[in-house]
């Protein structure tokens, strides 16, 4: 295979690289992402976990939420970015900043309730989302059978269907698996956040069972790093997750394909060193930023995240941090130092 290929009218050398689709991460909140680990767990569920952590009027939420959330949202989407995540499904109103050159892909045609306990109207929300759109909702989230129950209220609502997808669904019994199986509903896994505000997560064999799963990061609230964390520590416990952040997450999200989304990495869930975007590069390692010419290569700033190798991005991150730090001076992203 001819390791030169053409991106915005420069052809570059890949030799030695991988080229694959671009990731997806089917469930994050953007907003979040310069915000610590929050909480003291393990939690029954979710709600105690939120009712635990969340007091806007204390550190470290006081200082965090005073960051405007354009600029918050632009550092989730460089979070993914950086781990090649070309599209995002962030669990919140859609922002007008996704529709001005983001830095990444941000999905917008989906229904979505943030859970049983805190929307009151959920079915109305599903009844709301045009049939040929996924309806995704925050489910059993919790280990205890108040959370077991909450997929059985959602059927009852007549909620749940073919296109209903579920977050978390940790605290599901057979039956309630059961009950989802016979619906044709889907599952998106967030196994580091389950972890550490549950103490469990799904078993490893819910992803070869034939269940429609994708994998996601969740939050930094709940889990620092970003999808190739999550990745390596899929892959760690004995299973490959690669379609679990490709075809799956596209079948669970209903995605068209995107052929000018790719990547080149050394290896699947290795750090990428070019990410391509829309048939725009929007990463790559400096190492590929010496072919560019001059004129396109001014375009490109450095960032660095600690335990990763510096990459180039097309952003201004300089102007980005000085301005983020204007409001906080010192913060992380996803729990790591970042630095231009």
């Amino acid at each position: 295979m001819d390791s030169h290929l053409s991106v915005e009218n420069v052809e570059l050398d890949l030799q030695g690289l991988h080229i694959l689709p671009g990731l997806v991460n089917a469930h994050d909140h953007l907003h979040f992402s310069l915000f610590p680990r929050l909480g003291s767990g393990p939690y029954r569920n979710a709600g105690d976990w939120a009712r635990d952590i969340y007091h806007p009027g204390r550190e470290p939420l006081r200082s965090h939420l005073e960051v405007p959330k354009r600029l918050r949202l632009i550092w989730g989407g460089l979070r993914n970015l950086l781990a090649g995540a070309t599209t995002v499904c962030h669990h919140d109103e859609y922002h007008p900043a996704f529709d001005s050159g983001f830095p990444v892909r941000v999905l917008k045609q989906f229904g979505w309730a943030h859970s049983i306990e805190f929307t009151q109207d959920v079915r109305q929300r599903f009844e709301q989302t045009p049939p040929g759109w996924p309806f995704i909702i925050h489910l059993g989230e919790g280990t205890d059978a108040a959370a077991a129950a909450e997929v059985f209220r959602l059927n009852d609502l007549g909620a749940l269907t073919d296109r209903t997808v579920l977050v978390h669904a940790v605290a599901l019994t057979a039956e309630g698996w059961g009950l989802v199986r016979r619906a044709g509903a889907a599952a998106i896994w967030c196994p580091r956040s389950n972890l550490f505000s549950l103490g469990k997560t799904l078993r490893p064999e819910f992803a070869s069972s034939g269940l429609r799963l994708a994998l996601a990061t969740d939050s930094p609230l709940t889990a620092e790093g970003d999808l190739l964390d999550e990745i390596r520590f899929v892959h760690n416990g004995g299973l490959c997750p690669r379609r679990m952040v490709d075809a799956c997450a596209r079948d669970v999200l209903r995605l068209p394909p995107e052929p000018d989304d790719w990547i080149a990495v050394r290896e699947f869930g290795a750090q990428p060193q070019l990410v391509v975007i829309g048939g725009e590069i929007r990463l790559l390692s400096p190492s590929l930023a010496r072919q560019l010419p001059s004129s396109l290569a001014a375009q490109f700033q450095s960032l660095h995240v600690e335990g990763r190798q510096p990459v180039l991005v097309r952003w201004d991150v300089r102007s980005l941090l000085d301005e983020t730090r204007a409001y906080l001076p010192d913060f992380r992203l996803a729990g790591r130092e970042i630095r231009s």
